[in-house]
Formats: structure tokens, sequence, C-alpha cells
């Protein structure tokens, strides 16, 4: 045991409900601060267990932040809620700019007066936006094409400049995530196609000449655990990307590896696209300072469908694994 506390906003989500076993496998507290937007499911087998706290609240409530941060021995705080996609960002800027924005900004006062040196902040690569075909890295310029990507740009920015000895966050941004998880999304670029061919027996990508870097989800909650471990000098105030060079791809170049796995499926390009983003990214920086992914696309999408062969989901399209349909309610 190492008696440290993580605190863990977002715990029970896609992200977070594998990253909360992985922390508390490494020997961390875990306290989570939940909604339970989508429900017990994704923790019911672990909710008992010793090291883990669920505080019930709404990170835009500082009262309850108050609550979560009523613990010793905080080590680190980790912040993953939030409005997460496009489409569930589209149905209420105010909202988004609430959850996404100026939350984020009551999280980082809580963790500048308790002296919280550690605070990871989940970006994402979308903050490139539309680029041209050059590998883009951390000092890259930044081009949002949606509300989404700008919340993330606005938080980093924000929580870089509340640096200081006492406060030193890391700001992940992470490439397109994709695998199996407790709390399953199938509203992923990745994990929808894998779903929409096995259930439809078909799909389109549109356009085909964009790049998008992949991560998946396990390796996604192996990179907040590494960072955890390192010492704060090598990645306090600090920005990385975090993914893979060889998992940056163009989305036509997905067809061939689909149609290995699902030789059945009828997959086609539609010259037109519905989505502008395109960034081909360097993650040299993370991996200079030890990280290597573990996972890959085939391994990936081969999880999930061996999952949906055993009946393990619901229809690809049920509410349940869709962010979009908890915003619509």
């Amino acid at each position: 045991m190492t008696n440290k506390v993580v605190l863990l906003t977002g715990g029970m989500g896609y992200v977070g409900s594998v990253l909360t076993r992985l922390l508390l496998e490494q020997g961390y507290n875990v306290r989570i601060l939940e909604k339970f937007i989508f429900g017990l499911d994704s923790i019911k087998e672990i909710i008992n267990h010793p090291d883990l706290e669920i505080v019930i609240g709404d990170i835009r409530d500082k009262e309850d932040l108050g609550k979560f941060f009523e613990v010793e021995n905080i080590y680190a705080v980790i912040h993953l809620a939030g409005l997460v996609g496009d489409p569930a960002c589209a149905i209420n800027i105010n909202k988004t700019m609430e959850v996404n924005y100026i939350a984020t900004l009551n999280l980082v006062r809580f963790c500048r007066e308790k002296r919280i040196q550690r605070f990871i902040f989940a970006s994402s690569c979308s903050v490139y936006g539309a680029s041209n075909h050059e590998i883009l890295n951390e000092d890259s310029a930044l081009n949002p094409i949606s509300l989404y990507s700008e919340t993330k740009i606005d938080a980093e920015k924000n929580i870089l400049s509340f640096s200081d000895p006492s406060f030193r966050p890391t700001i992940l941004r992470f490439a397109t995530l994709y695998g199996d998880s407790y709390r399953m999304r199938f509203d992923l670029v990745i994990n929808y196609l894998t779903g929409r061919l096995f259930h439809e027996g078909n799909g389109k990508i549109f356009g085909g000449d964009q790049w998008r870097p992949f991560i998946h989800v396990k390796d996604v909650a192996r990179a907040i655990g590494f960072v955890l471990k390192k010492d704060i000098g090598e990645v306090g105030n600090q920005i990385f990307n975090v993914g893979s060079s060889d998992e940056n791809y163009m989305l036509k170049d997905l067809i061939p590896l689909f149609r290995e796995l699902m030789p059945e499926a009828d997959i086609e390009i539609l010259n037109t696209s519905m989505d502008n983003r395109s960034y081909r990214v360097s993650f040299e920086k993370f991996k200079n300072i030890g990280f290597n992914v573990e996972y890959n696309l085939k391994i990936g999408i081969s999880e999930i469908l061996n999952k949906l062969k055993k009946g393990k989901y619901e229809h690809y399209q049920a509410p349940k694994y869709l962010n979009y349909k908890a915003e619509e309610k």
C-alpha cells in the first residue's frame, strides 16, 4: 500500500473506469467524484474495494468540490470529468463552458489552496484541429474547429497560468481513443465502425484523407499511471502528446484493417467529409521520458469484435454507449 490518496473526477467513465482499477492495482487510495450519469455498472464489481471511496457530487458545485477535498494525504488530482465529443458539447453551450472550463478552474483553485502539486488534466490532440500534413508537436500552432477543443485549449492555458512551486500541473493531450472499456462508448470512430460493420454489415468513411492519431483506452490509463510515478521535475508544468507515431492513420487506411478482421463487411469511402479535423501528431516528447503504448488498432478492434460476437454488448447505438444521448435527457 502506498497510502497515497488520488482524487479522480470522472472515475466511472470510459477512461475513468479503466483508470480506477489500475490505480487500485498500483496501491493508491482512490476517491472519485461522480454524478452517476451512466449508473453503477462500470464499477459494480469493485464498488466495495476497501481503497475506493465515492463522493456523490457535481464538479460544477463548489460545495461538492469542498467535500471531495476533505481528506488527508492527497498525492494527486486527476481531472477526467467533462462533456466529451463535439455532438455532446454542441447541445448546450453554456453547460459545456461550465463543465469543461469553469469547473476545471475551480478544481485548480482547490488544489492551490491545499498545496497539491500534482494535477493531471486530460486534454486532446483535437486542439490541433485542421492542419496540413506536417507532423505536429506540443509547440505547434493550435487550430480548434469545435467547441470541445476550444474548451480544452482555454482550460490548458488557465491551468498552466496558475503554475508555481506548489502547483505543477501536467497536461496530457490524448490521441483519439478506442477500445473496450467497462463503460463502453460506441460514438468514437473506431468503436463506431466496428459496431456498425458487425450489426449492419456496412459502413462509410467520409473523405478519407484526414489524418488521425489513435490510442487504446488502456494505454490512456497506463499513461496517467506513468505520470503519477515520474518525478515532478520531469512532468510538472509540461504538456505531452500521448499516443504512438505508429498509430497515426489516414482514415482511408483503416479500410484494409477492417477488411482483414471483418472480411464479410462492406466499407466504402465517400468523397465528401463532414469532419474537417486532420492532424498527424508526434509523440516523441512523451516517449523520450519512457512511455510506450502496449496496444494497437488490430488488438483493439479484435477485442471489441470478440465481445460483439459473444453478445457482451447491447446494440451499438443503445443510448448508454453514446455521450450525446446523456445530454439530450
